[in-house]
């Protein structure tokens, strides 16, 4: 008859699991971070005026006595680039540009640059931003403006000295205070924190596989890696260094410790995820198991017969050692030993090379060697194979479902599991322990919406000053053709281009 499996819950587990000795090191879980920076480009469009103040102002220069200049100007929408942590920023501003000299309220135009047939001259003006995170798991950003870099200098020749910059300085003045309201915007995000405090919690609670199967992963540290860029998201990838193991029964206690400090590393963290696995079954389930396989056994010989009044199972020396209690024509104590090795097909753990031992030995030789050829030793090899309450493989498809779910709101585990790697058994003070390892990847998503909040939601469109601000042109309608206009400084202007601006248009745009 086939046995069956018997074996108890020790202390509510027959299988469980914990760190192998020796210690085969730790588990690294991938956890990105998608930082989507749209909000806080589309804060710094919104925040710098598309126009300066005092355009069309007459406006004193340092010299000669009684020079002045106007102009008009606006810039194309900004262009965002992200490389690593680093962030650039540039647009490019058309302008055009007027010289006088002022006689009382008289001004007499002797000079100018962008007007009529030259069309708009250009400078480009652009900022970098380099995105950092402290070791308190905030965001910091320094922002460093560049020179305007003029594409198309403006030089009077009269004032011998190039005032390009005079053009650009109110624009430059805007960028610089919509970059720093983006710093702050970025430093008051406490969203990222929040999100890694939930993973490093969600960590440390025991997942349940099924009923009474856990899976602790046991986290240790965390750790930052190299950030990487896909188009305007921005990923941090934390790796958290934990040591997991599957246990049986009930829910494993667990203690809750604070979100660490920050740490980084300069090269990735190579992945990898190890689940340790442990069976254990103690030397007296093991006994009872073979009792009921073998106590009360009758062997007929013919020289007699002799019955099995006990049996019972312990470990000396790495090996499995089977004390049997005889009755009848042999009366008696008798040992065999033999080496534990666990078949992962059949899900048992067995005795190899079972034989008497030297003490048994010279019993028989005493009481008379036709012992030898009896089947006693043939039916404790067949018998002395015990079942565990749960397969190793059956562990392995557990933890393979439970490593693909939602842990909180934003946040989910998942993971493949490769194949399983078992080692030999090997004998404890009380009990047998067959030793598994199951190999994978396993990464836990963290959805980061809102870590750097909604576009302009905190913040407020900064006011370019109090000179009327340009109303914007839109040519949208008729791409690629070129228009002039009529404006209150009695100029053409012309600008091939999407869009234009100027204050106090009259007329309508005509090609």
């Amino acid at each position: 008859m086939r046995p069956q499996a018997f074996l108890p819950l020790m202390i509510g587990s027959a299988l469980w699991a914990q760190a192998p000795s020796p210690d085969p090191g730790p588990s690294f879980i991938a956890a990105p971070i998608r930082i989507n920076l749209d909000p806080i480009f589309k804060s710094v469009e919104e925040l710098a005026p598309k126009v300066p103040p005092g355009i069309e102002t007459w406006t004193p220069l340092p010299s000669p006595p009684g020079a002045v200049y106007r102009f008009n100007l606006y810039r194309e929408p900004f262009n965002f680039r992200v490389s690593g942590s680093h962030i650039f920023l540039h647009t490019i501003a058309h302008y055009w540009l007027e010289v006088g000299l002022k006689a009382g309220s008289f001004v007499k135009g002797v000079g100018s640059c962008g007007l009529g047939k030259e069309g708009y001259r250009r400078v480009l003006l652009g900022t970098r931003a380099d995105l950092s995170l402290t070791p308190t798991w905030g965001l910091d950003l320094k922002v460093q403006l560049d020179d305007p870099a003029a594409l198309s200098p403006c030089a009077i020749t009269f004032l011998n000295y190039d005032i390009s910059d005079r053009v650009t300085v109110g624009m430059k003045e805007n960028l610089l205070k919509a970059t720093v309201a983006m710093e702050q915007q970025v430093r008051d995000s406490a969203m990222l924190r929040q999100k890694a405090e939930a993973m490093w919690t969600q960590a440390q609670q025991p997942l349940a596989l099924t009923e009474g199967v856990w899976l602790s992963l046991n986290p240790e540290r965390i750790r930052i890696t190299p950030w990487t860029v896909e188009g305007r998201v921005l990923i941090l990838t934390p790796e958290l260094q934990v040591r997991p193991v599957i246990t049986l029964g009930d829910q494993p206690l667990n203690q809750t410790r604070p979100l660490p400090p920050l740490e980084s590393s300069l090269l990735p963290i190579p992945p990898g995820f190890r689940v340790r696995v442990q069976a254990d079954l103690p030397f007296e389930h093991a006994t009872a198991q073979l009792r009921r396989q073998i106590q009360g056994k009758r062997f007929d010989t013919d020289k007699g017969s002799f019955e099995v009044l006990d049996a019972s199972v312990r470990g000396q020396h790495g090996k499995a050692i089977l004390d049997l209690q005889l009755k009848g024509k042999i009366t008696g104590r008798l040992t065999l030993q033999g080496h534990p090795t666990f078949d992962p097909s059949t899900g048992t753990l067995q005795i190899l090379d079972l034989d008497y031992t030297l003490e048994s030995r010279s019993w028989i030789t005493q009481f008379g060697e036709w012992l030898y050829r009896t089947t006693l030793k043939k039916t404790l090899q067949e018998k002395a194979n015990w079942f565990m309450d749960q397969s190793l493989k059956d562990v392995k498809t557990l933890a393979q479902q439970g490593l693909n779910r939602t842990l909180a709101p934003g946040l989910s585990i998942s993971g493949t599991l490769g194949d399983m790697t078992l080692g030999q058994p090997t004998v404890l003070t009380d009990r047998f322990r067959v030793e598994a390892s199951i190999s994978g990847l396993v990464e836990v998503n963290v959805d980061a919406a809102g870590v750097l909040g909604t576009a302009g939601s905190s913040l407020q469109p900064m006011d370019s000053g109090s000179a009327p601000r340009a109303a914007p042109l839109n040519f949208s309608q008729a791409p690629g053709r070129r228009f002039r206009f009529k404006c209150s400084a009695h100029r053409w202007m012309r600008n091939s281009r999407g869009s234009a601006t100027c204050t106090g248009c009259r007329g309508k745009p005509r090609s």
